[in-house]
């Protein structure tokens, strides 16, 4: 048996946050999520030959990969109507409670949020990363008056792993 109550369901978090539930009702929130992005010069290619156990060939090239490649991580949200602008974590950042804040968080708010939502009537979805649902981060939003979902309010899997966007979208 399951010791946690039910998530609450999709018209009670629209009637807690004044949406409408009619189709428009996610028109207000904001996902956001952070993403890793590698560079490498595999172009996703890799090389791999099998041999029977009585075949030894000296010519042949043993296949390589990256153990740790190059990349990125960049922190985005999109709402319904347009998208925020890439944020980019520096390189061994540790993305604690106040990297967050600072590096992400004020700076979303100022370019992106009263752009996306003048009214400041949006609601901020992210993710259960502990940078996000710490006491501090919460209260910043708070103190911001920003309304976001907290980690109760919402069914923890609902994460964005797969985001296409064209070149031409940003």
């Amino acid at each position: 048996m399951a010791s946690k109550p039910n998530p609450p369901t999709q018209a009670s978090m629209a009637k807690a946050f004044n949406v409408s539930k009619q189709v428009d009702r996610w028109q207000k929130f904001i996902t956001t999520d952070e993403v890793w992005i590698y560079l490498s010069d595999t172009n996703a290619k890799s090389k791999v030959q099998y041999l029977s156990r009585d075949h030894n060939r000296r010519d042949l090239t043993p296949s390589t990969t990256v153990p740790h490649p190059k990349g990125v991580m960049v922190w985005m949200g999109i709402p319904v109507n347009g998208v925020t602008k890439p944020r980019f974590v520096q390189p061994g950042a540790k993305i604690n409670s106040e990297y967050y804040i600072q590096k992400i968080l004020k700076h979303f708010l100022k370019d992106d949020y009263r752009r996306l939502y003048p009214n400041g009537d949006a609601v901020l979805h992210q993710d259960s990363a502990p940078s996000h649902v710490s006491r501090v981060t919460q209260k910043f939003l708070m103190d911001q008056q920003v309304q976001f979902l907290r980690p109760q309010q919402w069914m923890p899997n609902l994460t964005l792993h797969h985001v296409t966007i064209s070149y031409g979208d940003i």
